[in-house]
Parts: structure tokens; sequence; C-alpha cells
């Protein structure tokens, strides 16, 4: 078994990009392969994640027989997603929930790239990794909404500097149980992995900073809201940990949900089985890569969730947060 020490001058490095660095006859491609295949383990947790941050002093274990899993890049037309704008730099798309954004843990084929490989053919950028063509962000696998993917590497390149910076607006619609308190504000905090569990984010001193600002648009009851969060920064499970954080979390997120909550038994079934967490990006801002222009898109809420709110409104007596 080969193991790696992290350096200082080397804190808080992707994994996939620290290995290459350090183990020179192994590409970065066949790295990330080998990292889903679950053979790497940092600080004896499996780590199964290309993107996971290294800390300094963490040492990460290879297995010498390691296994090499590869995502299957082949075109799916069966993954349907709607198109809200389309140039020769980029495509601005409306993610269904269900969808992975690429391939990951479990996840190695039948995702979103497949389906941007379909439709797009070759005309997607390479980025910095050859398994996620076009992918310059992403969203959760359960979360609908607002993607923008890039058409060339020159496109790819501007839009990543826009995330890197945290100048590109995003916001997304959820419903979360309880109210927060005070109604609107931000949440500021640092984000890292759960020391307990490896598939979740937590609030963690060791993390990196995150910061969300939320209003709330619409209370039902005591029991849920509605609410819009705006990302300041563009953390893992940011805004689901964030909402956990203040005992609010969100409606159908189980990974993160903070307590047994009280329901009004006569929608307390309809609203605890809610299949997904209850989050959609529904507006994104940035400036076009080719033009320089300000550009905003815009995305309806999908039906799952326009009918979640319309159980808990036919139900449950709403106050307006304005008022």
């Amino acid at each position: 078994m080969k193991k790696v020490r992290v350096s200082l001058d080397l804190n808080r490095n992707r994994l996939d990009k620290f290995l290459a660095s350090e183990i020179k006859e192994l590409s970065r491609s066949k790295i990330q392969a080998i990292i889903l295949g679950g053979s790497v383990k940092v600080n004896n947790d499996l780590v199964i994640d290309p993107d996971f941050n290294l800390k300094y002093d963490d040492v990460i274990f290879i297995e010498d027989n390691f296994k090499i899993t590869k995502p299957d890049l082949t075109p799916d037309e069966n993954i349907k997603f709607s198109i809200l704008y389309e140039d020769n730099d980029l495509l601005v798309i409306d993610k269904p929930a269900g969808v992975t954004v690429h391939a990951g843990a479990g996840n190695y084929s039948h995702t979103l790239v497949n389906s941007l490989i379909y439709y797009c053919g070759k005309s997607l950028s390479a980025g910095s990794d050859p398994y996620r063509p076009g992918i310059v962000h992403r969203i959760d696998k359960c979360t609908s909404g607002i993607l923008v993917v890039a058409k060339n590497d020159f496109s790819h390149v501007k839009l990543a500097a826009q995330f890197a910076s945290h100048t590109i607006t995003r916001k997304y619609i959820c419903y979360c149980y309880s109210l927060l308190q005070p109604s609107h504000g931000k949440i500021v905090t640092f984000l890292g992995r759960d020391r307990n569990n490896r598939l979740k984010m937590a609030v963690n001193i060791d993390g990196r900073q995150a910061v969300t600002l939320y209003k709330t648009l619409k209370t039902f009851s005591k029991f849920a809201s509605k609410v819009e969060c705006e990302l300041k920064t563009g953390r893992t499970h940011q805004i689901r940990v964030h909402l956990s954080h203040q005992k609010c979390s969100l409606i159908g997120d189980a990974l993160y949900k903070a307590k047994n909550y009280s329901i009004p038994s006569n929608i307390a079934d309809s609203v605890q089985k809610f299949p997904r967490q209850a989050l959609h990006a529904y507006f994104l801002e940035f400036l076009h890569p080719r033009s320089g222009k300000l550009v905003r898109f815009e995305s309806e809420l999908p039906e799952d969730l326009c009918h979640l709110e319309k159980i808990m409104q036919t139900y449950v007596p709403i106050a307006d947060a304005s008022s």
C-alpha cells in the first residue's frame, strides 16, 4: 500500500490533482478512476470523490492492487433536460431532480454528462477533467434547476473564474421545516467533511468559509417555510447544511434532517414522505464569457414543488412573510 502525506504548501488541494502531482507514472484521469474504484483512503476513511478537498497533514493510502473504474461516456438520449438558452459558447439548462450531473461514487453512467454528449457531440469543453466535459459547476442529484454548460475551453475558463471569485449570482427556492429566526439574514460558518460520516458535510472549524443569504418568502403556520437562499460561496451541500444547522432542515432531506418536526396530522404523510430535498436552483446571473454582458436566467418551480406548496397551503393557514 502506498502512503502519501499532505505537506503545508499543498493545503486544501483536490485529491486527484494532488495525487497526480505525487505519482508521476499515473495520469490524472487514471487516478480519478482509481479513486472512483474505491482504492483510496484519507486518514483511514474511504474517499470516492476526486474533488475531495485535502488539508495539511492528511494521510492518503492507495491500495497496491487498486481497482480502476472509468465512467461511461456513452451518449444517452433518454435523459431529458430543458434548454433555457444556447449559443456557440454555452448552454443553459434546467436539470430535473433525480439526474446525477456527472459520474461519481456509485454513478458511473446515465448521468447528465451522457445526455450532454448525446446532444452536443464533441462541442463541449474539455475543462480540467476528461470525465466531466462541459461541466463548470454542479447541483445535487435530487436538486432541480439551472446549470450553465461550457461548449469550449475558452468559455469554461471564463465561467470557472467567475465561480471561483464568487461573482456569479445563484439563488434557490427551498421548502424547509419550522421558521427561520430572524426571517431574513445571513448564515456564515465553516463547512467541512463530517468527522463521523464522510458522505456528509458539517459545520466544522477546519473547513472552508460558507456564506448564505436567506429571505423567508412565505410561512405555513409555524411548521414550514418557503425560503429564497442566495449562495455567496459554493460549498458542497451548503444550503442543506446551513438550514439544518439552523434547525430548519429541508423537507425531504433525510441526510441532513435535524430533528423530528411537528407536522399537522392531515398533511403529515404527504410532507414527511416528499421523495427528495425540496430545493430548486431557480436563478443564475453571470457575465457572458464572450461578450462580457450580464445575462440572467430564471427557472419556474417544477411540478412536484408546486404540488408540495399546494398541499401545505390547502390545509394550513398561510401567513405572508411580508405582513
